[in-house]
């Protein structure tokens, strides 16, 4: 079976502002946030799997929703403040 070639310039639903980092509007920026602003050891979190498993099956085609979902609720509970632009 061929896999769809994952495609990061998706838009996210509706853009979200992290004050003082960065505002994500597409699955790229999410990669982005995820490689470059996480910690390491907080990407082992199940939060942040799930963040990670929904972004790239997203960048492959699926529903962007699943990932705009799983990441606030990743945010919320580290307690990141964030809201939609």
């Amino acid at each position: 079976m061929l896999r769809k070639r994952a495609d990061w310039s998706r838009p996210l639903p509706c853009p979200l502002v992290i004050p003082d980092v960065m505002t994500l509007t597409t699955l790229g920026d999410v990669r982005a946030l995820i490689e470059r602003h996480l910690p390491a050891q907080h990407r082992d979190k199940r939060p942040w799997q799930v963040v990670a498993d929904d972004l790239k099956a997203a960048a492959e085609g699926a529903d962007a929703n699943g990932v705009a979902i799983a990441l606030r609720l990743a945010l919320m509970l580290e307690g990141v403040p964030c809201h939609p632009q």
